[in-house]
């Protein structure tokens, strides 16, 4: 696995963590949007190493 999809996989836990915390406290839309982007940033990564 390239050092590049490493430190993307790590920004994206950190990413997801963050907006689930933001959920858990009643933050919606931030914790929300988070964590859309977390899922997009995701698909994308999935979809770029197949």
């Amino acid at each position: 696995m390239q050092f590049s999809v490493v430190l993307q996989l790590a920004g994206l836990i950190a990413l997801s963590a963050f907006g689930t915390m933001l959920l858990a406290v009643g933050a919606f839309g931030s914790g929300g949007l988070c964590l859309a982007g977390a899922t997009w940033w995701f698909w994308r990564l999935y979809r770029t190493n197949d």
